[in-house]
């Protein structure tokens, strides 16, 4: 009985976004996502498969819809994505031209700022904080620069690493992000809470499909609320 609920419930969150969809009139519909490997769908083995961007589309079942995803790295930082925004005439033609933006970053900035310090102490743990939401917030005003709808974040989900700061940090700048009315924030620690449903090995840091489904379901949500 409960499988049977979830698929009816699964078809009518599917068959709300196409209808919403269906009012712009058959014009083509661009959803654009930026962020890390999760963007780009690499699953518990490494491997580059279907990520949330394609599960999402699968959804709307929409000819018309364009799926932008080519600035996505597996490494990027919120401070390339705001180099590339600023500098690039490209991204910025994307932006204004997307109809959906979704964000996955901070994780690697948090990674790369905590290796340059050989001993962490809270001062320096604080500052670390601070950087990457001063980057944040001026990337967020960039995009705002070229794009006028909703922005949907991804929040950070708990590392398979065991690293007391690298977690905390993660932690922390969810915290900003709930707080941060410039957004719509999705609790992704919240949806891949169960590791061993959602991640195939417990020694990568990715999902696997059913984790990236779980996402484009939240992300589904998200929008039909607007």
């Amino acid at each position: 009985m409960k499988k049977i609920i979830k698929l009816l419930i699964l078809i009518l969150l599917s068959s709300s976004v196409y209808f919403i969809y269906q009012k712009t009139n058959n014009k083509t519909i661009t959803i654009m996502s930026i962020g890390d490997g999760l963007s780009l769908g690499i699953n518990s083995y490494g491997i580059l498969e279907y990520s949330y961007l394609n599960y999402y589309k699968d959804s709307i079942k929409d000819k018309n819809v364009l799926l932008s995803n080519s600035f996505s790295n597996k490494e990027l930082t919120v401070k390339e994505v705001l180099e590339k925004v600023k500098n690039n005439s490209t991204i910025k033609r994307d932006l204004r031209e997307a109809n959906l933006l979704i964000l996955n970053i901070g994780y690697n900035d948090l990674l790369y700022q905590l290796s340059l310090i050989d001993t962490i102490n809270q001062s320096k743990y604080n500052e670390i904080i601070k950087n990457i939401e001063k980057d944040y917030e001026s990337l967020l005003k960039e995009i705002n620069r070229y794009y006028k709808e909703d922005i949907i974040v991804l929040g950070l989900y708990q590392s398979n690493k065991e690293d007391i700061y690298l977690n905390r940090g993660i932690r922390d700048l969810n915290k900003y992000l709930i707080r941060n009315n410039k957004i719509t924030y999705i609790d992704t620690d919240k949806i891949l809470n169960n590791r061993k449903k959602y991640f195939s090995s417990p020694h990568s840091n990715y999902p696997n499909h059913y984790g990236y489904q779980a996402i484009a379901n939240k992300i589904i949500e998200k929008t039909l609320e607007k």
